[in-house]
């Protein structure tokens, strides 16, 4: 073997550290660069020369050379920001972001990446910087999330008003109450009642109205009963009678077994009629709880009637005003709820996030963004906190995931491997001058 050969072998030691500290530079230029993911330069040597030996045959390398720069996919630190539309994922995934004007073909103008540095844009898409447009899941009008993946879209600004249809109680009423059967008299019905409770209802147009609901204890054959008079402020309905601060909505009543569990309930039916260009004939339910009867409830967090003071533990209603968005909220499964000046939550879409097979084979487009390969496999897209998907955190960013210390160290390790190739290059020069001096 010409011992000019060890010259270019000592030339392909220098061209591996050269690109081995390109790759340590580009590490550390990118060491603050949000969602970045640090390469590393893995190296292989170069086919053998076979050559005789005292012993059989033997081999010497002819150098070394790049088998692959890998990058690592490793979870960076958490940065909280001031902005909700930050974004950082904890754990595995990859924010899905279209991008049709793309210059990389390869990609069909769909990219992947860490970097959730997200804004609404002017038409109330999600957004990165560059403006490609975050993929997730929407709403349907059911206000259930949507199977198909398409781009975020933040438009319902406000939401129209809602009637009540449903009152929803957990009240006690007190056993110790001796029954009466006195008739209901709207006009004086503290009179004949023990107790009641006052709550806000809202009629189609948004509007609140106060409803008092009396309730009365009654003879019974067996167990406990009451009968119960949702009752309106007069002023508040069309035609109002005169000399009466209430008109009558609705009736019912309300049987209780021995130990005062909710047995049965029973709706005479009725209707309001608010006034002011509202609904005319709005019907409201009342649900004291999952009652033991044909419910088949246990019993418990119902309307209960045992020897205890009257009280009202809860009480709900599904009737609001219209509302403005007011704020957002981010969940860790990347839903997006909006929160409307009326109280109302409401869930108008979810953030996607893409898993893969093989997240190595997945190659770079810049802006630290990754488009598939066939290497890579194909886009697992769903819900985070779902399969192997990571949690989303709002109100931050990852960091990079570069170690300056051990970056350092590697540069030191790249210095000195190109310092000893150029030595074996050096000295192989000086053997051959020995070889040409021998004529001397």
């Amino acid at each position: 073997m010409p011992i000019s050969q060890a010259l270019y072998t000592g030339v392909t030691g220098l061209s591996v550290m050269a690109d081995s500290m390109s790759v340590v530079a580009n590490n550390i230029a990118n060491a603050n660069a949000k969602g970045f993911k640090k390469d590393r330069a893995e190296f292989e040597d170069m086919l053998s020369s076979d050559m005789s030996t005292g012993s059989g045959s033997g081999q010497i390398g002819r150098g070394a050379r790049m088998r692959a720069v890998r990058t690592l996919h490793t979870q960076g630190g958490l940065a909280v920001t001031d902005n909700l539309t930050d974004m950082a994922i904890q754990g595995s995934g990859f924010f899905v972001l279209s991008n049709s004007s793309s210059e990389v073909q390869e990609s069909a103008g769909r990219f992947f990446t860490r970097v959730g540095s997200f804004v609404f844009d002017k038409d109330g898409y999600l957004s990165d910087p560059s403006g490609g447009r975050v993929m997730g899941f929407m709403s349907t009008k059911a206000g259930n999330l949507s199977s198909r993946l398409q781009e975020v879209r933040i438009e319902t600004n406000s939401i129209p008003p809602k009637k009540t249809e449903k009152i929803v109680m957990d009240i006690n009423l007190d056993a110790r109450i001796k029954p009466n059967d006195l008739e209901f008299d709207v006009m004086n019905p503290e009179a004949s009642t023990q107790f009641n409770n006052t709550m806000t209802v809202f009629d189609s147009h948004g509007r609140s109205h106060p409803v008092t609901i009396f309730y009365q204890r009654v003879p019974a054959s067996e167990g406990i009963e009451w009968k119960w008079n949702a009752c309106v402020d007069a002023k508040d309905t069309t035609n109002p009678p005169d000399g009466s601060d209430y008109v009558l909505g609705a009736t019912g009543t309300i049987k209780f077994d021995a130990k005062g569990s909710l047995m049965e309930e029973i709706s005479n039916g009725g209707t309001i009629d608010f006034g002011e260009g509202a609904e005319p004939g709005q019907v409201i339910e009342l649900d004291f709880g999952q009652n033991m009867g044909v419910e088949k409830g246990s019993g418990l967090n119902s309307t209960r009637s045992i020897s205890a003071k009257s009280v009202t533990n809860f009480h709900s209603q599904n009737g609001y005003e219209a509302g403005n968005i007011k704020s957002l909220k981010i969940e860790l499964d990347g839903t997006i709820r909006g929160i409307y000046t009326n109280g109302v939550q409401r869930q108008l879409g979810a953030v996607a996030l893409a898993s893969f097979e093989n997240q190595d084979g997945l190659m770079k487009a810049g802006r630290n963004l990754f488009y598939a390969t066939l290497d890579s496999g194909p886009a697992k897209v769903g819900l985070a906190q779902s399969g192997t998907r990571g949690a989303v955190y709002a109100s931050t960013l990852e960091e990079s995931n570069v170690d300056l210390a051990q970056e350092f160290v590697n540069m030191i390790m790249t210095q000195r491997g190109f310092q000893a190739n150029s030595r074996s290059i050096t000295t192989t020069d000086s053997m051959i001058e020995e070889i040409v001096n021998l004529k001397r």
